[in-house]
């Protein structure tokens, strides 16, 4: 009688399913899942000049203007406004400068984007022969 109710044992335990595992891994994808999208989301702090909004690239700018202030490379500010992918450079820098005036902002600040924005026009517009 001892070795039928081990055999009986030994059935009810190979007979037993293994659903603590799937719900275990079920419990925790779904854990995981809040936790990175609703309680504490992933910021991307890591954006291209030309990915981020009107103001980052204005930030961007004012950047960019105030670096040429001080080293006056124009190359350099060239290739840092390209990231930005705007049409027309030059224009953005000026306006951005007139914003800045009558926002009553910095007059160094406004300076520095008149002033790159005018080498830069300059520098692209044809010269004539």
């Amino acid at each position: 009688m001892e070795r039928d109710q081990g055999t009986m044992m030994e059935t009810k335990t190979s007979n037993q399913t293994h659903w603590y595992l799937l719900t275990g891994l079920v419990l925790g994808l779904a854990i995981g899942l809040v936790i990175s999208l609703l309680i504490s989301p992933a910021v991307n702090a890591e954006a291209l000049p030309h990915e981020l909004d009107q103001a980052g690239k204005a930030v961007y700018r004012e950047q960019i203007a105030l670096a040429y202030t001080s080293n006056y490379d124009l190359s350099r500010a060239m290739s840092r406004l390209e990231l930005l992918q705007d049409a027309d450079p030059a224009a953005a820098l000026i306006a951005q400068a007139q914003a800045v005036v009558a926002q009553g902002g910095p007059v160094e600040l406004s300076r520095a984007l008149a002033e790159l924005g005018a080498a830069v026009q300059q520098l692209s517009a044809p010269t004539s022969p």
